[in-house]
């Protein structure tokens, strides 16, 4: 297991901190990696395929996903925001809102959007965007779908489950509908993307927040080596629920 704390790379000339069997989001368990502290930089781990076989890590019950993994990138923060649980989570599933969001693209060596364009669908097969959910609709249970027009892989969809939703702590996972493709390659077959979300009070105005994006053996091989695209598409995500300027400071991983 490769593990960084944002600002302090000399961790992986040192040595990191404690084993973990395996990356744990807070539903399964004690979060791994644990959350870091509210002025700390958010704690980022990343597991290739074989850091999880000797680790025997499965992927947790509570987000429903199965089979062997490619990559798991984590990241664990503590952010303080005036905001109600309701309200950063429907920050968090405004699809429309995402090409506004910046993340750093190391390839490019620039801030690009999440999205070019993205919206909320009624089923899968829609081609036209509808309204973002309401606070009201993100009840438990409920499944929404989304397409998302990459710079590189075109439009996408994706299904977006609300796993929990209690008054302290929201759980929202989601994964790719359709085949993500790369020019004439296959990136990564349906269901082989997926990412979950977690946000729970830690205190008065005071949330954490552990994010999980797990790549699925049904992808290309290739994919699993742009681990800072995986972070840093992380890192905007929780700069953007914090309220902070998505592309206004270092990257989480430049390179």
């Amino acid at each position: 297991m490769r593990r960084f704390s944002a600002g302090f790379l000399l961790l992986l000339l040192v040595g990191g901190p404690a084993h973990a069997a395996g990356p744990t989001p807070p539903c399964a368990g004690p979060a791994s990696p644990a959350f870091a502290a509210e002025q700390a930089p958010p704690q980022l781990a990343i597991w290739t395929a074989e850091d999880l076989k000797k680790e025997g890590w499965q992927p947790p019950a509570c987000l429903g996903w199965t089979g062997d993994s490619r990559l798991v990138v984590a990241l664990a923060s503590t952010f303080r925001s005036h905001l109600t649980l309701d309200q950063l989570l429907q920050r968090l599933t405004a699809i429309s809102t995402y090409p506004s969001v910046k993340y750093w693209s190391a390839t490019r060596s620039q801030w690009r959007p999440l999205a070019s364009a993205a919206g909320t669908l009624a089923q899968p097969q829609a081609t036209a965007a509808t309204a973002d959910p309401a606070a009201s609709d993100l009840a438990a249970g409920r499944d929404f779908y989304y397409f998302e027009n990459g710079e590189i892989g075109g439009r996408t969809i994706h299904r977006l489950r609300i796993v929990e939703h209690t008054a302290d702590r929201a759980v929202v996972a989601s994964e790719n509908v359709s085949a993500i493709t790369i020019a004439i390659v296959t990136a990564f077959e349906p269901g082989a993307l997926q990412l979950a979300t977690s946000i729970e009070r830690a205190g008065p105005d005071l949330w954490r927040l552990y994010q999980i994006t797990r790549v699925g053996s049904a992808s290309n091989p290739l994919v699993g080596n742009y681990t800072s695209s995986y972070a840093n598409r992380l890192e905007a995500m929780r700069r953007y629920l914090a309220g902070q300027q998505t592309d206004g400071a270092p990257p989480l991983k430049a390179n």
